[in-house]
């Protein structure tokens, strides 16, 4: 049965997100009323919480501890710890040089992502927090999943996919870099190129700021026809740096939209 009550919804997200550990009353109360719980925070504590139960019923049931409580449901239950293993599982296979296993790994986890992390419960700083976490692991895994399909040969299927995301996250480099290697092995050198001045400029009127060093030597390397662009050698620079993520609203995940209602 969903769970209709913000206050419920909340309170077993926030248990959620201990990961079974033991969630402290005070901080329960403090993310759930704030200044406004008063002397009656643990009362309305404990109410939410039988609520809850009843909800719940035996499939997660909420154990109290000295320090305050404990929901502990198995880890396939919560989409959100099944990205997170998924997404694991899949980065270990590409490791191991099983790229296609990895690939498929990663796309089976991010297509879990439904909607926004903890939609309607981001107001509550400490979900607030674990929202923007869960959506940084999110577009990580995209990243990686790409570059694995970009090893496997992929780059014609990406190109679309990648000029919508340059479009919604201007300012993240890792997916800019990727659209202009996938151009490039597309034959679009000169698309690759118009690409880069593209997030020159953006950079530049937004922050005043260049392109990292990574991504200038990926232009010069296209310029060149640098060999180290060919099929299967997609060079392995680190990680740009995250100047700014924009919003993220087409796909997110359920982190606590789970099978236990």
């Amino acid at each position: 049965m969903p769970l209709r009550s913000i206050k419920q919804r909340s309170l077993l997200a926030l248990l959620l997100c201990h990961h079974g550990a033991v969630a402290h009353s005070d901080v329960l109360i403090d993310a759930l009323w704030g200044s406004e719980a008063g002397d009656a925070g643990g009362r309305r504590l404990r109410l939410q919480l039988h609520r809850l139960r009843r909800m719940l019923g035996d499939n997660a049931p909420i154990a109290h501890r000295s320090t305050g409580y404990q929901l502990r449901v198995p880890s396939d239950a919560v989409d959100a710890w099944r990205f997170e293993d998924l997404v694991r599982q899949g980065r270990q296979a590409i490791m191991a040089g099983n790229v296609t296993k990895g690939s498929d790994l990663l796309r089976s986890g991010l297509d879990m992502w439904r909607g926004p992390a903890l939609s309607g419960l981001d107001d509550i700083s400490l979900l607030h927090r674990q929202a923007t976490r869960l959506e940084e692991q999110r577009l990580a895994a995209l990243a990686d999943r790409i570059d694995a399909d970009l090893r496997l040969r992929r780059h014609a299927d990406l190109v679309a996919e990648l000029f919508a995301l340059v479009r919604e996250y201007p300012l993240r480099e890792k997916f800019r870099a990727q659209l202009m290697i996938a151009l490039y092995r597309s034959g679009r050198q000169a698309d690759a190129l118009d690409v880069y001045r593209d997030g020159r400029r953006i950079l530049s009127k937004d922050l005043g700021l260049e392109p990292s060093p990574d991504l200038r030597r990926l232009q010069v390397a296209i310029l060149t026809s640098d060999s180290s662009l060919s099929l299967g050698r997609l060079p392995q620079a680190k990680r740009p740096v995250h100047l700014r993520a924009g919003p993220r609203h087409a796909r997110g995940c359920p982190h606590c939209a789970k099978r236990v209602h």
